[in-house]
């Protein structure tokens, strides 16, 4: 925002409303907020509102300290924080005041979005934790309104106060690990271990990975909840996970297996995904199904034993003929790798890896043959294949055109005739 701020006669006379809404208009510009919060009283407060309704810091660090000093001396702007990201790092003590000073769950009133994020190194370990820190934490993830949570690398954690949650929509568990309490759950010393037992559960997204232990303790809620939204990281997926997920499966519409690569794509990336993060048959009313992996997962997805067994990806979509109420699938691949900047000439050979690699062919026929029968995948509408290719490098349109062409023409021509398919890059 370049032009001077409004004048003070102009400005006091326009209603709260328009205020408010020019305020709005620059809500991601924090320099512009800072300004126009200098015009009046009236601007001020909306400006407060948008510069604190997201609030991020680390507990211990300057940044947690400078916080508690803005909060401390303008108490009212408790009000405004609506979304909070904590982060752990094993540098910074937990055992400073400002920590307590931040994390107040009496005057956080309308928290509704909390992210905890621990130390990707050595996680966050919560048994550690001051207890007087694993009260204020506790308290502040059991407040009723809560409507999104994010756990990421936290271990030692009792996560039964999930259950009790009348309102959460979203939900994140990443590399967390469940454990019980030594003794029941009390106010000062863990969450209320009660569960859900008269309202069905509002939860809408379940994002979850490498957290087993914390699925069987959301299992064993009086009511589980149903997700429409499922994502699933396939790292570290096993069968605890996935007789948990079997129980969050009823009501899930659109499913996304996410696979990160574990190596580099001249090696060794990975062990083959579990058979049941490939159990399609489990969801009922699945309509979007989609596949977020890197171009060395893909080979382990369309790779099948021998050239005469199919791969497991084409024998799991087989078992879904006439049961299945599909919409929808895509395979998002990611060419990309940073940890290695490609050559154009590098690229062209992963594409010819991608298009014309024998046993890739093979799968995608199968797969043609498979979804290209309109009695058993009667809803299908759009087959998606996503390519992701370094801008810097990424071929010309005329050559990508040229690849594209001959693969729904000699790979996949039935869904190419069904106008359903579609290769994006």
């Amino acid at each position: 925002m370049t032009s001077t701020l409004p004048r003070k006669d102009v400005t006091s006379i326009l209603p709260q409303e328009l205020i408010d809404d020019i305020v709005d208009d620059f809500s991601d510009d924090e320099e512009a907020q800072k300004r126009l919060s200098l015009v009046n009283r009236s601007w001020s407060q909306r400006t407060r509102h948008n510069l604190f309704q997201t609030v991020s810091f680390e507990l211990g660090a300057r940044n947690c300290a400078r916080l508690n000093e803005v909060l401390q001396t303008n108490p009212s702007l408790y009000e405004h924080i609506q979304t909070m990201r904590i982060d752990h790092d094993s540098r910074y003590s937990l055992w400073t005041s400002s920590i307590f000073g931040v994390i107040d769950p009496k005057r956080l009133v309308s928290v509704r979005d909390i992210s905890i994020h621990g130390d990707v190194k050595s996680n966050l370990y919560w048994s550690t934790l001051p207890a007087a820190l694993r009260t204020a934490l506790y308290a502040l993830l059991a407040k009723p309104g809560l409507v999104k949570l994010v756990h990421i690398d936290i271990r030692d954690i009792d996560v039964s106060f999930i259950g009790r949650n009348r309102s959460l929509k979203e939900l994140t568990l990443y590399n967390v690990k469940h454990t019980l309490p030594p003794r029941p759950s009390t106010l000062s010393n863990g969450p209320p271990a009660t569960h859900l037992a008269d309202d069905k559960s509002s939860l809408r997204s379940l994002s979850v990975g490498q957290c087993g232990d914390a699925l069987q303790c959301l299992r064993a809620g009086a009511v589980v909840p149903q997700p429409v939204v499922l994502r699933v990281r396939s790292c570290s997926y096993d069968d605890k996970m996935h007789m948990a997920l079997q129980t969050f499966s009823c009501n899930v519409e659109t499913y996304e297996i996410i696979s990160a690569p574990t190596g580099d794509l001249t090696g060794t990336v990975g062990l083959p995904l579990h058979s049941g993060i490939l159990d399609f048959v489990c969801f009922p009313k699945l309509k979007t199904l989609t596949f977020d992996l890197h171009l060395g997962q893909l080979s382990l997805l369309l790779s099948g034993p021998s050239p005469t067994i199919p791969s497991p990806l084409a024998q799991q979509i087989a078992r879904l003929r006439s049961t299945n109420c599909l919409e929808s699938i895509n395979f998002m691949v990611d060419i990309d790798d940073p940890l290695h900047s490609w050559s154009p000439s590098e690229i062209e050979q992963l594409l010819h890896f991608f298009f014309h690699k024998v046993s890739f062919v093979r799968s995608w026929k199968a797969l043609d043959d498979i979804l290209g029968d309109e009695d058993a995948f009667s809803e299908l509408k759009e087959v998606r294949i996503w390519i992701k290719i370094p801008a810097n490098v990424a071929p010309s349109k005329q050559e990508m055109d040229t690849h594209v062409s001959v693969f729904k023409a000699t790979v996949m021509p039935i869904l190419t005739r069904r106008c359903i398919l579609e290769v994006i890059y």
